[in-house]
């Protein structure tokens, strides 16, 4: 260097000296601005870089975008083809359920209901006319069947009439023959046989005594035979007259005082009494004569005590033949009485079997009848049931026409376009000429909103139906709209295959805005948890590694009163609670309100003191 300057002139020394003190100038500025730059920068670095950690209110909620909607959309249609005349609404219209919302040209179909009104009242006439005698038939077919029905229930009692018949001529059939009246008549018979051979054994021996031992001894003997005799003929005759007045009280009992079950039991026992009182009458009188016969048999014996032997012979013999023949007369009624009896129980039995046989026969008679009289109930109640049933021509035009006629006013009444619901035509495709076709109005209900959006399925586990949530448009800025989940949906809304699924959920607002309009985008913010009163930071602000989480805090000194051996940062472990999508709730020794937490520890620190110049001095004419 001193080699160079010695080469220089005067004029280049003081130039060579000049330019030094310029560079070395500038080398001060330079330096000073530096420095300036670097207190700029890590002043503003430290502006932008910390927040004031202080205790607030910490909410966890899941942030997705979605539209505003109805709950209540309702398409409005025209089933006819009749032009459109005049519409009455526009699109952004507030209208109530039955207000008008277009009329349609239906001239012509006016003048079909008229005529469809003459054809329908000619119809009824016509049906009323075919009614009325159906009705007529109806009544015939009903007044037979209740005849039907009079004559089985008369024919269903004359069976159970003929029941009880039968009964009754079967329990009679097993009653034993009475043999009283022709056992009496045996007995009496009896009697009068064994008197009869008595006599007649009696005569005989008189007969053989007057023909070879005649003498007064004999006819004293007959005396007192005849006297006994005519005792016994006495006392017959008493005890015919005790029967008689038995038989007269029986008979009299029969005829006036004993009731009976049948005319039949009645005129029986009446005609068994009458024939038991005659045969005792008979059998009196028979006593009578014979008490009377008793006495002149006496009184001939004792005047035959006077008769000569002569006349002894022939009155025995006679008599003799008269007892022989009293006693052959008696013998037969002795049989005819045996065989009465026998005859008596078989004609009895006879009457029986065929009494029996006829009621069978009636019984059997009776219920054809009722099988018969049924078979015309069930026939008349087929007529009733078929009559009733036949249908009318005539009311099946009526009901025709009248359905023509209820489809022409039912078309007239839709001649007007409804509004079906309340709320604000948000779409229109009606046109004035035009046949309505698709859907011509649409009315969305602005008073029942919601949000419609999608969730990831990792998130879907978080969200319930009535949770609560916050929703904020574009339009109303920074004002937030309370909502409650009212709709999760049960499928996946994603296409099948997609490696991202996603469900729609629903939010209802509890209390719509008029600035909330449908079809406007949204945010949906699913509040999932709250913590009051807690620090949190930015998740920047935390730096994790295999020790733990910690955050930094900024030492509170200026750069002139730093110490040397003061450090960069303050390293504070915490532990980690709700985190959001920006903030982390952080707790810890340590932690106290207004500590200056560095956002971006890792990056910002690391790089604020190695700044070329250059950048420096931009940065700094940035400022």
């Amino acid at each position: 260097m001193k080699k160079v300057i010695g080469k220089l002139g005067k004029k280049g020394k003081i130039a060579l000296i000049i330019g030094l003190v310029v560079v070395i100038a500038l080398g001060g500025i330079f330096a000073l601005r530096g420095r300036a730059t670097r207190r700029i920068m890590a002043a503003t670095a430290q502006a932008v870089e910390t927040v004031t950690l202080e205790k607030s209110d910490l909410t966890q909620s899941i942030n997705v975008s979605g539209v505003v909607q109805s709950s209540q959309t309702t398409n409005i249609y025209s089933t006819l083809n009749f032009p459109i005349q005049e519409i009455l609404v526009a699109v952004g219209d507030t209208v109530e359920a039955g207000d008008v919302l277009a009329i349609l040209d239906t001239a012509a179909l006016e003048n079909n209901i008229s005529q469809a009104e003459i054809t329908y009242g000619g119809a009824k006439d016509t049906a009323a006319e075919e009614k009325r005698a159906l009705g007529d038939a109806v009544t015939n077919a009903q007044t037979a069947l209740a005849t039907a029905k009079i004559t089985a229930e008369r024919q269903a009692l004359a069976v159970t009439n003929a029941e009880k018949d039968l009964q009754t001529v079967r329990r009679d059939a097993l009653k034993p023959f009475d043999s009283t009246l022709p056992n009496r008549a045996i007995n009496k018979a009896k009697i009068a046989l064994d008197r009869s051979k008595e006599n007649a054994r009696t005569a005989q021996a008189d007969y053989r005594t007057a023909q070879f031992n005649f003498d007064d001894y004999r006819f004293q003997n007959a005396i007192t035979d005849a006297s006994i005799a005519l005792d016994r003929r006495i006392e017959a005759r008493n005890a015919a007259k005790v029967d008689l007045d038995k038989a007269q009280a029986d008979y009299n009992d029969a005829m006036y005082y004993r009731t009976y079950n049948s005319d039949l039991e009645r005129d029986t026992a009446q005609e068994a009494a009458r024939k038991v009182l005659d045969a005792a009458q008979k059998a009196y009188d028979t006593a009578v004569n014979g008490v009377e016969d008793a006495q002149r048999a006496l009184d001939r014996a004792k005047t035959d005590l006077t008769r000569a032997k002569d006349d002894a012979v022939k009155l025995t013999k006679d008599k003799a033949d008269a007892a022989s023949k009293v006693q052959a007369d008696a013998q037969r009624a002795y049989d005819k009485a045996v065989s009465d009896k026998q005859r008596a129980q078989k004609d009895y039995n006879e009457a029986n079997a065929k009494k029996v046989e006829g009621a069978e026969k009636l019984l059997a008679d009776a219920q054809k009848q009722l099988e018969a009289a049924q078979v015309s109930v069930k026939n008349a109640e087929n007529a009733v049931k078929q009559t009733e049933a036949k249908p009318g021509s005539a009311g099946k035009q009526v009901e025709l026409q009248g359905l023509t006629l209820d489809e022409l006013n039912r078309q007239l009444a839709n001649g007007q376009i409804i509004a079906e619901a309340s709320g604000v035509i948000t779409a229109m495709s009606a046109k004035v000429g035009a046949i309505p076709q698709g859907v011509l109005f649409i009315i969305d209900n602005k008073d029942d909103l919601y949000v419609s959006a999608r969730v990831k399925e990792y998130s879907l586990n978080s969200i319930f139906i009535g949770q609560e949530a916050l929703i904020t448009t574009e339009a109303t800025d920074e004002k937030k709209f309370s909502a409650t989940i009212s709709y999760i949906s049960p499928r996946a809304v994603s296409e099948a295959g997609s490696t991202s699924v996603e469900f729609e959920v629903r939010a209802t607002l509890a209390d719509p805005d008029e600035a909330i309009k449908i079809g406007m985008n949204a945010f949906l913010n699913i509040i999932e948890e709250t913590k009051e009163n807690v620090y949190a930071v930015p998740i920047s602000a935390v730096v994790t590694n295999e020790k733990g989480n910690f955050i930094y805090v900024a030492p509170d000194v200026t750069p002139k009163s730093k110490p040397k051996d003061a450090p960069e940062r303050i390293e504070i472990p915490v532990t980690l609670g709700v985190k959001t999508s920006t903030n982390v709730e952080i707790t810890g020794a340590g932690l106290k309100d207004g500590l200056q937490i560095l956002t971006d520890p890792e990056n910002k620190l690391s790089e604020a003191q190695d700044f070329p110049i250059g950048i420096m001095g931009r940065a700094g004419r940035g400022r």
